[in-house]
């Protein structure tokens, strides 16, 4: 099982606050399945021929647990479970303050860049 982590710091713009002023500083869940596919991506991105193919997402299925203020430090770990034909399969934790603050699976399909050429 390959693992990949990144740590992203809250700033302003991932927060619910951009939402409605109304709201507080709290990282939103949105910004989490953006760091977690980003991560999960670069994790099975090393292990490609990123000359024949690429990677899509399919599908995040996320618990989001623990609030995150603005400025603190977020770490993302991607853990390849399986990888069978073009389905890659990650568990994904996101950790704060040495606290879990998130768990995720999420699902990435391998395209032959051949057949997204024929499609853009």
């Amino acid at each position: 099982m390959k693992k990949y982590k990144e740590i992203f710091t809250v700033k302003p713009e991932d927060c619910i606050s951009e939402i409605s002023p109304d709201l507080p500083s709290l990282l939103g869940t949105y910004m989490l399945v953006k760091w977690m596919e980003i991560v999960s991506a670069k994790n099975i991105n090393q292990s490609i021929d990123k000359n024949k193919y690429l990677t899509v997402g399919e599908q995040v299925c996320i618990a989001h647990t623990g609030m995150v203020k603005e400025g603190q430090k977020v770490e993302i770990v991607s853990t390849i479970v399986t990888e069978e034909k073009r389905e890659i399969l990650f568990e994904i934790k996101a950790i704060c303050n040495k606290r879990t603050i998130a768990t995720a699976t999420h699902k990435r399909i391998k395209i032959p860049l051949k057949l997204l050429e024929k499609i853009v």
